[in-house]
């Protein structure tokens, strides 16, 4: 088994990408927590990434997300994405 993504880094990097691509370049990202777990059902290793996203709208109005990402760690790509407003 290869490991694609080996850093929290790259993990962060794809999730980072994905936002700005999401919710425009005015996205700014902050990440809280980045952990390699492993999925029990299947065996899996996966990126879990987790942060805020915030993004100005104006002068004094501003809108906060949390998010919450699942990378896989063999492939790069994100199987699950929650998002809440903060």
């Amino acid at each position: 088994m290869r490991i694609k993504v080996q850093s929290l880094e790259e993990a962060q990097e794809i999730v980072r990408r994905r936002v700005k691509a999401e919710f425009g370049s005015k996205a700014e990202v902050d990440f809280l927590r980045t952990t390699l777990e492993t999925d029990l059902s299947s065996g899996k290793k996966l990126w879990l990434v987790e942060g805020n996203i915030q993004i100005r709208r104006w002068l004094f109005l501003k809108r906060i997300w949390h998010f919450t990402y699942f990378v896989n760690a063999e492939d790069g790509r994100i199987l699950i994405m929650r998002v809440k407003r903060g």
